[in-house]
């Protein structure tokens, strides 16, 4: 099943970009180790339904089938290797742009039949309603009406383009970057009481720092004639640049106050490892506006290494090294073993 959907899934977004036979045989490439890492994985549990509850083992998954995607169009589409970061930045807006379209019909699609539905219900027939019944029938229209939606935003594909999505995030910049720096100024006045309520102001911390990075990229684009100008915008990417190590390290902070005082879980762990990369991608750009020579340029080149790093986090998380299941049990026991933890806890 996990070969099965992350072949068809990464066909549709390969397909287009590149001709069918590259792309089947490019889907095979990224489908096939990301289910066998997932099949590998699910042996830490008994019932597949705890594994597959658990969720971090699919995000881990689902980061497999989809970051190596730009990668590969690139290798096999751009003189220029498969590194090359303005192809690749094209490549992976063009996919996120083509499959937000084509579920968006989707839900239309199914706004659609509902209301067909409700019509038919007033005249007493149930022709749509018995056809919905039928296990198969709703995925089957999910899948064909997706795979038909991409297959037409393929065609018109010069009127698709993430252009205005890039010019509409680089609207919030100011205001983000305003807002990050009231909340970075108020810390020595507020202090850091806030941490102590556990991992959700950590989750909260770490998906500004997500947005954060999401915002330097798309305000520097794929290369400097694209990029922002002007005094304004510029002072705003490289504040934010110096200001998300210092988010991110709290995040961290919270975390670990967590860990010292209960242990380390599964999800803890999960935290942690977004902890790592998110302050990768900070004290790089950070470093990167601190130096000022090429500053862009060194930006999207960690962007490009960065991603590369997820790539094996994801695929170690799936694989002894990093099985947090198996590191939080060993923790929990050596805590209770040197007394850290009672057996109420």
């Amino acid at each position: 099943a996990a070969a099965t959907f992350g072949f068809f899934g990464s066909l549709m977004a390969l397909f287009g970009p590149l001709k069918l036979g590259r792309a089947a045989l490019s889907a095979v490439v990224v489908a096939v180790p990301s289910a066998l890492l997932l099949f590998w994985a699910s042996f830490r549990f008994v019932e597949m339904e705890e594994f597959l509850e658990s969720g971090l083992p699919l995000i881990a998954y689902s980061v497999l089938i989809t970051i190596p995607l730009p990668f590969l169009i690139t290798a096999q589409s751009a003189k220029e290797g498969w590194r090359y970061y303005p192809a690749l930045f094209d490549h992976a807006w063009n996919i996120v742009v083509r499959y937000a379209a084509a579920w968006l019909f989707v839900g239309i699609f199914w706004a659609v039949v509902m209301l067909c539905n409700a019509l038919f219900n007033i005249v007493g027939l149930t022709t749509i309603e018995d056809l919905l019944d039928i296990d198969w029938v709703p995925f089957a229209l999910t899948g064909g009406i997706l795979g038909l939606a991409i297959a037409v935003v393929n065609e018109l594909s010069d009127y698709v383009s993430p252009f205005l999505i890039l010019r509409l995030l680089r609207l919030l910049l100011p205001a983000f970057v305003v807002v990050v720096a009231v909340f970075v100024l108020a810390l020595p006045l507020q202090g850091l009481s806030g941490l102590f309520a556990g991992l959700s102001a950590a989750a909260t911390l770490l998906a500004i720092a997500v947005a954060a990075v999401t915002l330097v990229s798309t305000a520097l684009e794929k290369e400097d004639a694209d990029a922002v100008e002007g005094f304004v915008m510029l002072g705003s990417v490289r504040l934010l640049s110096l200001m998300t190590p210092i988010i991110v390290a709290l995040a961290g902070y919270a975390v670990w106050l967590r860990v010292d005082q209960y242990g380390w879980t599964p999800d803890r762990l999960a935290l942690a490892t977004v902890v790592v990369l998110m302050q990768t991608y900070a004290v790089a750009y950070a470093v990167s506006v601190i130096l000022r020579h090429n500053w862009m340029i060194h930006i999207r080149r960690a962007n490009t290494y960065i991603a590369l790093l997820l790539i094996a986090l994801a695929a170690l998380w799936l694989t002894p090294v990093l099985n947090p299941e198996r590191i939080s049990t060993n923790n929990q026991i050596a805590r209770f073993e040197a007394g850290r933890t009672d057996v109420e806890t």
